[in-house]
């Protein structure tokens, strides 16, 4: 760069705080590579702030407020207190060169997938499947799955992106079947997990409690972690007596890189696998529970990011 602090910016140190228009980049320091369509993780899939045509002339007041806008507008939407230390000028004014513009562009960056708040959030329809087995002594395993479409793979990078979130949600489970084998399971899915939420790099921890809890993936365990095969993202066993084995597994997979800016998929599909484990015949007993959930999508905020991501179908 050729500017420096006190001294006048050139049209090449504003495109390269600019950065071109952002298309296919994930880059720290460039305003377009959080703002504009980015790769990966970064990428809101704002409108890009245009570079200027004359490299090596000064750049003007007009120029200058629309790429200190830019930047707050992805701070703002980072953190209720926006930036610090940057102004914009009025037409005749000399613009000095200042580090802060710099500073705030490494921290729009590191901060990508952060939000000061979210959206609204759509509550899915209940599904609610039932599962028999008979009064024996057999292991019985019941799985269901529900999918969370985006419409292009670029509108799933910006929802989670701008900090969507897809929420499997058990409302309840019902017993029908026999007091003690059935009751484990809807132990299992109703008490010892209520919940789980997918970021962009992260899950929430389940909701819920007790159980023996074997896995609860947090940290890097989110979309963008996510493949075409199934990953138990929570694994818990019963503690219900005699039904020590019985377990609950949450997985996730997606269909995979859809377009050419690095998406983890614009399909998602939750599972949940439910099993019943062999007894003797001293506690064979029957199984039917219907198990009540739904999927949640929870929205980016729109205060300061149009809705580039669209709607998500969910099945």
């Amino acid at each position: 760069m050729t500017y420096s602090s006190g001294g006048l910016i050139q049209g090449s140190d504003y495109n390269n705080f600019a950065g071109g228009n952002g298309s296919g980049a994930n880059v720290s320091g460039q305003l377009n590579s959080v703002l504009g369509i980015g790769r990966g993780s970064a990428g809101y899939g704002q409108t890009a702030v245009s570079n200027v045509t004359a490299i090596t002339d000064t750049v003007t007041a007009t120029q200058w407020t629309t790429l200190i806008n830019g930047v707050d507008k992805v701070r703002k939407h980072q953190s209720a207190g926006g930036y610090a230390n940057l102004s914009t000028y009025t037409a005749g004014a000399t613009i000095n060169a200042t580090n802060n513009i710099s500073s705030a562009l490494t921290t729009a960056y590191s901060s990508r997938l952060t939000y000061a708040a979210q959206g609204t959030t759509t509550t899915g329809s209940t599904f609610s499947p039932v599962f028999t087995a008979p009064n024996d002594t057999n292991a019985a395993t019941f799985a269901f799955s529900r999918t969370a479409t985006f419409a292009s793979a670029d509108a799933a990078r910006y929802f989670f992106n701008a900090g969507g979130q897809i929420n499997f949600v058990i409302t309840g489970v019902t017993n029908t079947g026999g007091t003690t084998r059935g009751a484990s399971l809807a132990t299992l899915a109703a008490t010892n997990f209520a919940s789980k939420k997918i970021s962009a790099d992260n899950c929430d921890a389940r909701t819920g409690a007790g159980g023996t809890l074997n896995l609860d993936g947090t940290t890097g365990t989110g979309y963008y972690a996510s493949t075409t095969s199934n990953v138990a993202k929570t694994t818990i066993t019963g503690t219900t007596a005699a039904y020590l084995s019985d377990t609950l597994n949450l997985l996730v997979r997606t269909n995979g890189a859809q377009g050419s800016n690095a998406d983890a998929g614009t399909v998602i599909t939750m599972s949940m696998v439910l099993t019943s484990a062999a007894q003797s015949p001293a506690f064979d007993d029957s199984i039917n529970i219907t198990v009540n959930h739904r999927i949640d999508v929870i929205f980016p905020s729109t205060t300061y990011l149009a809705n580039t991501w669209g709607s998500v179908t969910i099945a």
